[in-house]
Protein backbone atom coordinates (compact mmCIF):
# COMPACT_ATOMS: atom_id res chain seq x y z
CA UNK A 1 0.00 0.00 0.00
CA UNK A 2 1.77 3.23 -0.93
CA UNK A 3 0.10 6.63 -1.10
CA UNK A 4 0.99 8.99 -3.19
CA UNK A 5 1.71 12.45 -1.82
CA UNK A 6 1.27 15.81 -3.49
CA UNK A 7 3.82 18.18 -2.40
CA UNK A 8 2.36 21.67 -2.76
CA UNK A 9 4.45 25.01 -3.51
CA UNK A 10 3.25 27.45 -0.62
CA UNK A 11 4.16 30.70 -2.17
CA UNK A 12 4.62 33.43 0.62
CA UNK A 13 5.29 37.07 -0.06
CA UNK A 14 6.37 38.68 2.83
CA UNK A 15 5.45 42.45 2.95
CA UNK A 16 7.48 44.45 4.30
CA UNK A 17 6.95 48.44 5.52
CA UNK A 18 9.68 50.79 6.08
CA UNK A 19 9.92 51.29 9.90
CA UNK A 20 9.85 54.79 10.76
CA UNK A 21 13.50 56.21 11.96
CA UNK A 22 14.08 58.92 14.97
CA UNK A 23 16.97 61.38 13.12
CA UNK A 24 20.21 61.29 14.53
CA UNK A 25 20.19 65.02 15.73
CA UNK A 26 17.15 64.10 18.01
CA UNK A 27 19.05 61.03 19.34
CA UNK A 28 21.66 63.74 19.95
CA UNK A 29 19.49 66.00 22.04
CA UNK A 30 17.93 62.89 23.85
CA UNK A 31 20.97 62.14 25.08
CA UNK A 32 22.47 65.59 26.13
CA UNK A 33 19.22 65.99 28.40
CA UNK A 34 20.22 62.72 30.15
CA UNK A 35 23.45 63.60 30.15
CA UNK A 36 22.86 66.62 32.22
CA UNK A 37 19.74 65.16 34.12
CA UNK A 38 22.32 62.38 35.01
CA UNK A 39 25.48 64.91 36.01
CA UNK A 40 22.77 67.36 37.76
CA UNK A 41 21.32 64.81 39.90
CA UNK A 42 24.24 63.01 40.56
CA UNK A 43 26.02 66.50 41.57
CA UNK A 44 22.53 67.31 44.07
CA UNK A 45 23.10 63.81 45.68
CA UNK A 46 26.38 65.20 47.22
CA UNK A 47 24.70 67.89 48.99
CA UNK A 48 21.42 65.96 50.49
CA UNK A 49 20.91 63.02 52.50
CA UNK A 50 17.78 61.78 53.70
CA UNK A 51 14.82 60.35 51.64
CA UNK A 52 15.34 63.04 48.94
CA UNK A 53 18.67 62.28 48.85
CA UNK A 54 17.53 58.68 47.91
CA UNK A 55 14.85 60.32 45.40
CA UNK A 56 17.38 61.79 43.47
CA UNK A 57 19.90 58.77 43.64
CA UNK A 58 17.91 56.60 42.29
CA UNK A 59 17.14 59.49 39.81
CA UNK A 60 20.59 59.50 38.98
CA UNK A 61 20.61 56.01 38.57
CA UNK A 62 17.89 55.68 35.87
CA UNK A 63 19.05 58.55 34.23
CA UNK A 64 22.24 57.25 33.85
CA UNK A 65 20.88 53.82 32.57
CA UNK A 66 18.72 55.66 30.19
CA UNK A 67 22.01 56.94 28.88
CA UNK A 68 23.96 53.79 28.48
CA UNK A 69 21.56 52.71 26.40
CA UNK A 70 21.21 55.67 24.02
CA UNK A 71 24.59 55.69 23.78
CA UNK A 72 24.12 51.97 22.59
CA UNK A 73 21.73 52.76 20.54
CA UNK A 74 23.67 55.64 18.74
CA UNK A 75 26.88 54.05 18.26
CA UNK A 76 25.20 50.64 16.72
CA UNK A 77 23.80 53.21 13.81
CA UNK A 78 21.50 51.56 10.90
Amino acid sequence: MQTERSEESMNTTLTTKPVPQVSSRLNGVIVVVFYLLTFLTGGFFLFVGGSLGLVVDVTATVSYIALTVLFYMLSKGD
